[in-house]
């Protein structure tokens, strides 16, 4: 009977514990996001700020043509012609074109060149360059579209995808060039998630993740040119002291000044590439890219665009 009493009390004695204390089941712990290849920033709630138009049916591979596109629309539809005849022209634009550069004293002219003033230069931004010939019109940098309200808002809508706020001052300048994440923004937007495809602020970064096979189940693969791209995929360039690489091995992560746009639509009757990428041009704009004399997109046909790589999309 003693036993019984001493069980008893005991059992009491944990009751009265349990209720002093609260005593709960603690609800199981989430388990924590899988590792990404490579460190992702956390997107900023801009950055979906405006969802893309429903697609229902819409493959991935067409989500990404169609986003772009609907981009290129809301920016004024500017649009760039690469031509075999080696130059790059602004051949539509929502804005004017701006006046020719003035025409500097010869002393001046000297001092540009002996390195006393900085002038700007097209390469510091992933633009391909402005003006190639006499006609061809271009926005250097600080004008065009991204230097209007709706430009800025846009351009800091991609910025977001990468966890960075950018004010309109800074989308302005080259070293905040914008297309590469314009290009992610797209591919998030269209619903490729980090098993594919990984963010970045630089091409390079992408373009290093698919040449490494980084990526568990990889959006894009490498091709060398020359190629014929298909809607979906992406053309990338070097630039700047890099524009004229021989090779993807030379490529640095996050190093290398890249390029790239997503191929958007083939017209093989006219032998052009459409394609559609940001901060061409101080806007997002569609470049013609004239195919070569092989029929194919190649890296010496315009040495303004001198293409490197395909990044070729392999999803549906």
């Amino acid at each position: 009977m003693s036993a019984l009493r001493s069980r008893l009390a005991a059992l009491a004695g944990t009751v009265t514990a349990c209720l002093l204390t609260a005593c709960t089941t603690a609800p199981p712990s989430q388990p924590p996001a899988p590792p990404t290849a490579r460190p992702q920033a956390v997107p900023l709630p801009l950055a979906q700020a405006q969802a893309p138009a429903a697609m229902p049916g819409a493959t991935p591979r067409q989500r990404i043509v169609r986003i772009a596109l609907q981009e290129w629309q809301r920016w004024g539809g500017q649009t760039i012609r690469i031509g075999r005849d080696d130059t790059a022209c602004v051949v539509s634009s929502p804005l004017p074109p701006p006046p020719p550069p003035l025409v500097l004293p010869d002393t001046m002219e000297e001092i540009l060149q002996n390195g006393s003033l900085q002038s700007s230069s097209a390469d510091t931004d992933e633009s391909f360059g402005t003006t190639a010939a006499p006609g061809c019109a271009g926005f250097p940098d600080g004008t065009g579209m991204e230097a209007t309200p709706q430009g800025c808002a846009l351009a800091q809508r991609y910025w977001a995808i990468v966890g960075k706020e950018v004010d309109c001052q800074q989308i302005t300048e080259g070293r905040w060039a914008w297309s590469a994440v314009f290009i992610s923004w797209v591919l998030r937007q269209a619903g490729l998630n980090e098993r594919q495809f990984l963010t970045g602020q630089s091409h390079s970064m992408y373009v290093v993740d698919a040449r490494d096979g980084i990526l568990p189940a990889p959006a894009f693969r490498l091709e060398p040119l020359p190629a014929m791209p298909r809607p979906g995929d992406i053309l990338c360039a070097g630039r700047g002291r890099d524009k004229y690489l021989t090779g993807v091995d030379e490529i640095g992560f996050g190093t290398t000044p890249m390029h790239c746009d997503i191929v958007v639509e083939i017209d093989a009757t006219a032998r052009v590439v459409k394609t559609i990428g940001g901060n061409l041009q101080q806007s997002v704009s569609m470049e013609l890219v004239e195919l070569g004399d092989s029929g194919l997109v190649d890296g010496f046909t315009n040495s303004h665009a001198p293409w490197l790589v395909l990044m070729r999309n392999q999803l549906p």
